[in-house]
């Protein structure tokens, strides 16, 4: 869910590095992740013929219909936060 949950606040299309520096995850384990989700069909994949390789994913729109749900986690989240430092 973290990783989708990065893709809910992006304007734009996202790297791999944009989002292993933001999720502060192994290279590997979001590897595997971001290929598991696009294979799921709520990652589109684009590879660009360069060097270093470079890859951009973005949501689908079925991905995109899940993005209230992280809004309104993230906002629960922060008020969670706010009563237990009171």
């Amino acid at each position: 869910m973290a990783v989708l949950s990065a893709f809910a606040f992006a304007e734009e299309p996202l790297r791999f590095s944009d989002v292993e520096t933001n999720l502060d995850v192994a290279p590997n384990t979001l590897s595997t992740r971001l290929k598991e989700l696009n294979e799921a069909g709520l990652l589109g994949r684009k590879a660009y013929n360069e060097v270093p390789p470079r890859m951009e994913y973005t949501p689908t729109a079925r991905t995109e219909s899940l993005f209230p749900v992280f809004a309104h986690s993230t906002t629960g989240q922060s008020s969670t936060n706010s009563k237990a430092d009171s």
